[in-house]
């Protein structure tokens, strides 16, 4: 369960950026493209057409160019040109939450990061049950396509003007007929009655061909992905009825212009062709529309001679329209906050100075002048919260980091685990950077004791670098042997530990399980000292393992004859079987001397 609501989270803070900012960057400017186009009824019918195309297609297109510009910032940083970038504040505080096994885990249902995850997952499955219906629909038509009878067009139509390219005709009395299909080789789909009628048919073919000649096809086949993947948003919706309308209004004006059909004649066939099922009609497209938009295309017909076709004029619209509306969502920048690259931080000083610690409003460590540090280059500082376990902080990406905050002038704040951290600096953290910029956080859970702070690259590993300070303690330590002639017996064996261990409520309930490792000293008397948890699980887990072995009794280690002090390691598995404790003798291991397993 928790692993899911830390997915959810994990989702809702990488759509965010990638996906909805740019949305709404894209609904605005598509918003005052249609609000523009609404009035214009004395522009081109073509222009129309493909200003509103343009700006749907412009969605995929500027959530891909935003997309390349956060991966590929290195581009510019490696040049000499300044770029200038306008600035979308991200409006919602996101920061991700950590390790699932913390020491307490609740769930708050109305987190930001969690919502907006909870709400792309919904929507992303509708997506792709939206795009599957649409392969049905393509398979619908192939389907329809191989039981057709099919003939070439210049068997029909002897004088036709396209025959540079092989383009199929079929008649059929499908409800979804008329319609043209393929892009390759194009088929014509005209109804049966249309046969016996060439006064009719070739109003009709001139129709389908000039989809052909101006690839609309391929355009309907875009926008159709484009609504299946953002059904969800009224202006998709919106733009492509236009869209549509527009579409058949230029093609009528083109035929009418290009030929001595009458008007009359021409209107009388939009109203036979009227389809009476749209099933599958988002993959092709039709001389034959919704009843709806035939008013307003008979009402246009007696302008086509005023509207001289431009196509070339009209494709160039069309893809300055998709970078206006690209260029604003590719060049914003939406994630607030970012993290420094490793150029920058080559140079960068990185300090705190009188450092101060609260976690969850309470202090944990009070400022002193002379406590804290300074670094330069690519780093990461080590923090011991003692009870609240040690953080590894750095402001550049590492394995196993999350980020969980920022750096904000004298001042470092970050959530993780349910901790809310704050760290103090009586200087600027980085004095040469003068914006916030993001920290990446890695909390190990189990208090140490005496450790206090320290730098390191924020590659080693913070399991590696607490094993690295564990093992220098201990070798400055000559007052206790690691291996022995006869190493420490508990005493009772491990039923000893089984019998006092109590699964913590916390743990039960958060669903935490796990090892905790104890590492301890046996001294002469078989009694345990300076008993530490050197890898916990929060929960609760840890302190109760800490009570337990700290209550055990070893016979001691003997070396020459003699009793004598030994490093010693314990582990102890907690598991949940049907939300209870299970006492099996798999639970409880042991590790003798002090190797952590």
């Amino acid at each position: 369960m928790y692993e899911l609501i830390y997915y959810l989270k994990e989702i809702g803070n990488f759509s965010l950026d990638a996906i909805w900012f740019p949305l709404a960057i894209w609904t605005v400017c598509c918003g005052l493209a249609f609000l523009a186009l609404r009035n214009r009824d004395n522009l081109n019918p073509l222009f129309h057409y493909h200003l509103r195309t343009a700006a749907l297609l412009s969605l995929p297109f500027g959530i891909g160019a935003a997309a390349l510009m956060n991966h590929i910032p290195v581009w510019f940083a490696e040049s000499n040109i300044e770029t200038a970038f306008f600035v979308v504040q991200n409006p919602i505080e996101l920061v991700p939450s950590g390790n699932e096994s913390s020491a307490e885990i609740s769930i708050n249902w109305l987190e930001p990061s969690l919502l907006i995850g909870m709400g792309t997952m919904i929507l992303g499955l509708v997506s792709l049950f939206m795009i599957g219906r649409l392969i049905s629909n393509y398979l619908a038509l192939k389907s329809l396509y191989k039981n057709l009878h099919i003939t070439e067009l210049q068997n029909v139509l002897s004088n036709e003007p396209y025959n540079n390219r092989t383009i199929k005709l079929a008649f059929h009395d499908h409800p979804l007929v008329p319609f043209t299909f393929g892009w390759k080789q194009p088929v014509i789909v005209l109804p049966k009655l249309l046969q016996h009628e060439p006064e009719k048919l070739e109003m009709a073919l001139h129709h389908e061909l000039t989809h052909i000649k101006r690839g609309d096809y391929l355009l309907q086949l875009a926008l159709s992905m484009v609504e299946s993947l953002f059904w969800f948003h009224p202006l998709i919706r919106y733009g492509n009825q236009e869209i549509d309308t527009y579409r058949e209004i230029s093609c009528d004006q083109e035929v009418l212009s290009r030929s001595d059909f009458s008007i009359k004649s021409y209107a009388s066939l939009l109203y036979e062709l009227v389809p009476l099922s749209s099933g599958a009609g988002r993959l092709s497209v039709s001389m034959a529309v919704k009843n709806s938009t035939l008013k307003k295309r008979i009402k246009t017909m007696k302008y086509h001679k005023l509207h001289k076709a431009s196509f070339r004029q009209s494709i160039a619209f069309l893809l300055l329209m998709i970078v206006g509306i690209t260029l604003p969502i590719a060049c914003s920048d939406l994630r607030g906050p970012q993290s420094l690259s490793e150029e920058e931080l080559e140079n960068t000083e990185f300090q705190v100075s009188g450092l101060e610690l609260e976690i969850n409003g309470q202090t944990i460590i009070e400022p002193e002048p002379g406590v804290g540090f300074t670094t330069t280059g690519v780093s990461a500082f080590f923090l011991n919260a003692n009870d609240h376990g040690v953080f590894k902080i750095s402001p550049v990406q590492f394995n196993k980091g999350i980020k969980a905050g920022k750096i904000d002038e004298d001042n470092i704040s970050f959530t993780i685990n349910e901790l809310n951290v704050v760290i103090k600096s009586t200087e600027d953290v980085l004095p040469e950077i003068n914006s916030q910029v993001d920290v990446w956080v890695e909390h190990y859970p189990a208090a140490i004791k005496g450790f206090s702070h320290g730098v390191a690259s924020p590659f080693k590993s913070l399991d590696d670098y607490v094993s690295e300070y564990i093992s220098s303690v201990d070798q400055k330590k000559e007052d206790y042997f690691v291996v022995v002639e006869k190493m420490p017996v508990l005493i009772d064996g491990m039923k000893s530990i089984q019998s006092k261990i109590q699964y913590p409520t916390r743990a039960r309930r958060a669903g935490i399980e796990g090892r905790v490792t104890v590492q301890f000293i046996v001294n002469e008397n078989g009694d345990v000292e300076n008993a530490q948890v050197v890898r916990g699980i929060g929960g609760g887990a840890d302190e109760e393992a800490l009570r337990v072995v700290k209550e055990a009794k070893f016979e001691p280690g003997i070396q020459r004859g003699q009793p004598v002090r030994v490093q010693y390691a314990m582990s102890i598995n907690f598991r949940l079987e049907d939300s209870d404790f299970s006492s099996g003798e798999n639970n409880v291991q042991k590790d003798n001397g002090s190797g952590l397993n």
